[in-house]
């Protein structure tokens, strides 16, 4: 489901960040259009648009100029951009990874862009938001370029910084301590574009990535699976994490989810029986689950959430919702309707 939504997985953190500063997430969330649940749900599928005004209200109600910065510190791009890491991991160098990320972006949201430049200095991963989204990208663009350095840090080393970090907007007013963390020393103001700026050698370099690179990918979501830990109670968790990230924008089939794993589909299967399960219950759980979700916390029609939940149509969909919960698609809307 790509384009006009994203997951809220991308407002982990928000809420506290905004407490932490004597500002209400609620009343910010409201404000910018962005369902309050969003705040604690990371499931939820929310506007594009308005992650983007979130972004730049709480930096204001916060009084944080680099509030986009401070959330984005410990950010990783895999547990942001979920599945769409699943076509990066048969990239092989740095270089790889972010032609990849650029090339395919549009999967994830086409309310911003990525792209690559080659210069003289080195090569340029640019990020920017789509004409005519905001007025302001500044949070959003600070936020962005820390969690691409974020990833490519961790498949370097702890102190890697890049070569500059360019970005459009003047230098916000007070301490340049968190530039310094995030980026290094080289952080330029007032530029043509938001940029990380990275060395040939940077570029080149392998990824810090093992067999089981793809699950590793998926970050604080998915728990690595190996032998040891494939015969524990993990497996159905992990299964359920792959298939929460994949969900919205794939067709989330076994085999799908096993290539995320790294792991052979029938060897999956095998364990998930072992455990008592299947491929098919732990996905109708998730799907049961995202479907309430949907109905209570968004104005999604009932097509759309089959789109998502991987129907064939809204009949489908209603036949199952009735199987989970005893009652059909329009009654659940209309009992949420009168509970808010």
């Amino acid at each position: 489901m790509p384009g006009l939504l994203i997951r809220s997985v991308i407002l982990d953190g928000a809420a506290d960040l905004i407490r932490a500063h004597g500002a209400r997430p609620a009343q910010i969330a409201r404000a910018a259009g962005v369902p309050r649940s969003a705040l604690t749900d990371p499931d939820l599928l929310v506007n594009a648009n308005n992650v983007l005004r979130f972004f730049e209200l709480a930096a204001e109600a916060c009084k944080l100029p680099t509030w986009g910065l401070t959330l984005g510190i410990g950010g990783r791009l895999a547990a942001i951009i979920g599945p769409l890491w699943v076509l990066l991991r048969n990239a092989r160098t740095i270089g790889e990874m972010c032609s990849e990320l650029a090339d395919n972006f549009d999967l994830y949201s086409d309310a911003a862009m990525v792209g690559i430049e080659r210069t003289s200095d080195g090569v340029l991963l640019n990020w920017s938001a789509t004409a005519g989204r905001i007025d302001s990208e500044v949070q959003m663009a600070e936020f962005a370029l820390c969690v691409f350095a974020n990833e490519i840090r961790s498949h370097l080393r702890p102190d890697w910084m890049p070569k500059a970090v360019l970005f459009r907007h003047a230098r916000p007013p007070g301490r340049r301590a968190p530039y310094r963390t995030a980026f290094g020393a080289n952080v330029r103001f007032n530029q043509d574009r938001n940029s990380l700026l990275m060395d040939e050698r940077t570029w080149a370099a392998p990824l810090n990535q093992a067999r089981g690179s793809a699950a590793r990918a998926l970050a604080n979501r998915v728990v690595r699976l190996d032998d040891e830990r494939l015969a524990g109670k993990r497996i159905a968790h992990s299964v359920e994490a792959v298939v929460r990230s994949l969900m919205p924008y794939a067709p989330c089939t076994i085999d799908e989810v096993s290539r995320a794993l790294d792991l052979p589909a029938r060897t999956l299967q095998f364990r998930l029986q072992q455990q008592g399960t299947s491929f098919t219950q732990v996905r109708d759980i998730v799907r049961a689950d995202l479907a309430s979700k949907y109905l209570r916390h968004s104005e999604l029609s009932a097509s759309r959430i089959a789109e998502i939940l991987g129907y064939a149509d809204v009949t489908s969909l209603s036949r199952s919702y009735r199987r989970w919960n005893g009652i059909s698609l329009r009654q659940q809307r209309a009992r949420s309707r009168r509970d808010q």
